[in-house]
Order: structure tokens, then C-alpha cells, then sequence
């Protein structure tokens, strides 16, 4: 996973195609999970395509100089798939598996599409050190969290964080998870991988923990909700892409918001 990652990120195209493939793979996992499998089909691939669109206009602005006006074209699909929710009338009521549609544009769609924006500079250019290094810090806060929470955050007086929606995830997995991320932070800092006054680093870092922490649990809800363990299988003993990226969906998004915020 991780060598397709990297490579995706060596010339834009690549990027495109291998986030379609993830954007697509996670809206079917989240259907999957909510809707099951063989109904609304119209109404999941209008979804599909609305996220799409929105990612690909938005992204082709920085990465090929698409003119800004084409952004309007994302209406198109979002307002067929509102057509075709009304028109749906079956004896299962379709107006109430609305949000099912509309929420993985924003969760998904939206997420993916402010979070590829990482991969350009201030001058507009390709440049994917930023966003390796943010999931870099993903994946350490990830291994600190396994790695110290395991360790101490399982024993019978160990606090948890929110035992009602994770119930092995504990205090002690979340220090460890800031631990890590603050050693991710300043050895990236260290090997010139990005160069951000080091009060912006650590509010950076603290953002990765409490946006990585929230989009888990996150997600653990959403699976607590259709008592599903995993959101899918395309990786044995993983789980799905959303299982991988649940966190990265409101880590990167939120980090991208703080950077253009004081314009760092």
C-alpha cells in the first residue's frame, strides 16, 4: 500500500488515478455497510460520480490550469442525485436513506478533495513533501498509539477513552499517539521534509492527534451502528480502505485549513 502510495505521487496523473480508485472503494465500502449490497444503484453511482467530479475539477485547477468556472459543473451530478432521490418512491422509502448519499460526498468526496489540494505550493506547483509528511505523522501516531496503548492502556485500571464506541482505546494509547507524532514532527523537521516555525509544528501535530483520534472513532461509530467489525476486506487482517484512512479524512483536511489559515 504503501509503495503504490509513493508512486502515485510522483507526477499528478498518477495521483488521479489512484485516489479514483480509493474514492471509489470507500464509497462502496461505506454503502456496503449502510445500504447493502444490489440496491439504489442509481443513486450510489450518482454519488460516486458527484465526489468524483469534485475532485477532479478541483484538483485539475492547481495541477493543469483548469479555469476556475468549471467548478460549476459539480452541480450537475449533486442535483441529479437529488432528482433521482425524490423520484424514488419504493415501498422501502427512499427519502429516509437520503443522508446514506449526500454524507459520503462531504465524509468522502469533500475530504479527499481539500486534502489532495496539500500537494501544491504556495506557487502552485507539485509538490508532495507536505503531504508525505503529514502522513508520515499519521502512520507514527497510529504505531504510538498500538504500541503504548497495548502496552499499558489494557490493564484492568487502565482509564479508556471512549469505551462506548472503542472500548480497547485508552489514555494511554493517546499519549503515546502524541509522542509519536511530536518525534515524526521534528525528525521531518530535522531531514528539511518541511520547514514550519516549530510552535506551528507542534499546533500541527496536536492537530494530527485530535482529528486522527476523532476521525477513529469516527468511523468506529458509523460501524457500531450497522455492527459491522471492519468496512471492508480488500486488505486480510486490515480491514478496508476506510479502516486505513478513516483518520486521514479529517487529519488532512484540518491541516490544510490551519496552513492556509496562517498562511504558513
Amino acid at each position: 500500500m504503501v509503495l503504490i502510495f509513493l508512486t502515485s505521487l510522483l507526477h499528478p496523473i498518477a495521483f488521479m488515478a489512484v485516489i479514483t480508485f480509493a474514492m471509489i472503494v470507500m464509497h462502496l465500502e461505506y454503502f456496503n455497510m449502510s445500504l447493502g449490497k444490489g440496491t439504489y444503484c442509481l443513486e450510489k453511482a450518482l454519488s460516486i460520480i458527484a465526489s468524483l467530479c469534485l475532485f477532479y475539477v478541483a484538483f485539475s485547477i492547481l495541477a493543469f490550469s483548469l479555469e476556475i468556472k468549471w467548478l460549476y459543473i459539480c452541480v450537475l451530478p449533486f442535483l441529479a442525485l437529488n432528482i433521482a432521490i425524490v423520484l424514488n418512491k419504493d415501498e422501502r422509502g427512499s427519502h429516509s436513506y437520503a443522508e446514506h448519499f449526500i454524507f459520503p460526498i462531504v465524509y468522502i468526496g469533500a475530504s479527499s478533495t481539500i486534502s489532495s489540494l496539500l500537494l501544491f505550493n504556495s506557487q502552485g506547483n507539485f509538490s508532495p513533501l507536505l503531504f508525505i509528511s503529514i502522513f508520515v505523522m499519521i502512520w507514527m501516531s497510529d504505531i504510538g498509539a498500538y504500541v503504548l496503548g497495548m502496552t499499558f492502556g489494557q490493564k484492568e485500571n487502565s482509564k479508556k477513552l471512549c469505551p462506548n464506541i472503542s472500548p480497547k482505546k485508552s489514555w494511554c494509547g493517546v499519549w503515546g499517539d502524541l509522542l509519536f507524532t511530536l518525534l515524526a514532527a521534528f525528525a521531518l523537521q530535522y531531514f528539511g521534509m518541511v520547514n514550519f516555525p516549530y510552535i506551528h509544528l507542534v499546533v500541527i501535530s496536536l492537530i494530527v492527534v485530535v482529528f486522527g483520534i476523532f476521525g477513529d472513532l469516527f468511523e468506529s461509530l458509523i460501524k457500531r451502528r450497522y455492527s459491522i467489525k471492519d468496512s471492508g476486506t480488500i486488505m486480510p487482517g486490515h480491514g478496508g480502505l476506510l479502516d486505513r484512512f478513516d483518520g486521514a479524512l479529517f487529519v488532512l483536511p484540518a491541516v490544510f485549513v490551519y496552513i492556509k489559515l496562517f498562511t504558513i
